[in-house]
C-alpha cells in the first residue's frame, strides 16, 4: 500500500513550524469516484458524464452509432442498473 500524501498545513502552529497533515483521500466526501462508466441504453458503448453532467460515449460523441458506425437517431444515456 502506498504512503499517505503529505501536505504542509499554515505556518504559525504552536512553535511557528509548518506543520504535516494528510490530504484527503480521492474518493473521500461523501461522493461518489468520478466518473462512474456504465453501459449505453441504445448503443452498449460505454458512457460517462462530461464536465457538464451530461453523458457522453467514451469516444467522446455524444451521438450513438449503430453496428456499422453510422450515426442513429438516439444520444448516449445510461442503461438502468439492475436490482439485486
Amino acid at each position: 500500500m502506498h504512503e499517505p500524501i503529505m501536505v504542509a498545513s499554515a505556518v504559525g502552529e504552536q512553535d511557528g513550524r509548518a506543520g504535516r497533515t494528510e490530504a484527503p483521500r480521492i474518493g473521500e466526501g461523501g461522493r461518489a469516484a468520478y466518473p462512474r462508466v456504465s453501459p449505453c441504453l441504445h448503443c452498449a458503448r460505454p458512457v460517462l458524464r462530461d464536465n457538464d453532467a451530461r453523458w457522453i460515449h467514451a469516444d467522446l460523441s455524444y451521438v450513438c452509432r449503430d453496428p456499422w458506425g453510422g450515426l442513429t437517431a438516439t444520444t448516449a444515456e445510461p442503461s438502468p442498473t439492475p436490482r439485486t
